[in-house]
């Protein structure tokens, strides 16, 4: 004779099991911390997920399944001080412009602890998902805020209309990343001034006669299309 009994259905227990705990953002907070104090005191090179996970009294495995990688759980940390910063915008173009650059500074140099970035940004260039996630999450915000500044200027007319906006600010960024990343001067206030006032003055004393003699003497027109 067949067995009538109805089937139970699963505990709710079983039915969960894939669902896994809710993370405890006490944990992520103070892995977090921990990881920025690590790096601030052994530096990139003696960064260590055994060192970080004393520290924030976890394991390397619960910090595995929130940061797959070292680089991640890295930029992470990074991220929580380098908060998006306002858009210089005062109305002032000269002033904006040094303050955009400052403001590069902070995103690259003063908020990140020394020795960091480098590293960071070389193991991540192999990998384009990852090196989009540390440009995307470190980077990308602090460059729309200058772009943003530029942008104004030009609608305010004080920059060229045919301005390549992009380009300026890799010229900003740029004396940030060779001072910042290679440390061979430092980067105070008057270069932000400097700078500025060399990228809205120019150099030189007759660019359209350099040009001609550019053209004259090249052996590769095509540069000066």
């Amino acid at each position: 004779m067949a067995d009538r009994t109805p089937s139970r259905p699963a505990p709710a227990a079983t039915a969960a099991r894939g669902a896994g705990r809710p993370r405890d953002p006490a944990i992520d907070g103070a892995v977090l911390a921990a990881t920025l104090d690590v790096l601030r005191e052994q530096g990139y090179a003696g960064f260590a997920l055994e060192t970080v996970a004393a520290r924030a009294g976890t394991t390397k495995a619960t910090m595995r399944r929130r940061w797959s990688t070292r680089q991640r759980l890295i930029i992470a940390a990074l991220a929580t001080v380098l908060v998006t910063p306002p858009v210089p915008d005062s109305g002032c173009t000269r002033c904006d412009l040094t303050d955009a650059l400052d403001i590069l500074t902070d995103a690259l140099v003063r908020k990140v602890p020394p020795g960091v970035l480098a590293p960071l940004v070389a193991e991540c260039a192999g990998d384009a998902e990852l090196n989009d996630h540390l440009i995307d999450t470190l980077l990308r915000p602090t460059r729309t805020a200058v772009a943003a500044t530029v942008a104004a200027s030009v609608a305010r007319g004080d920059i060229r209309a045919d301005a390549d906006v992009d380009l300026i600010v890799d010229v900003l960024g740029s004396v940030v990343y060779q001072r910042g990343l290679f440390a061979h001067a430092p980067l105070t206030e008057d270069l932000a001034v400097r700078t500025v006032d060399l990228l809205l003055r120019g150099a030189a004393t007759d660019f359209d006669r350099l040009v001609a003699i550019s053209r004259a003497k090249s052996s590769h027109p095509h540069r000066h299309s």
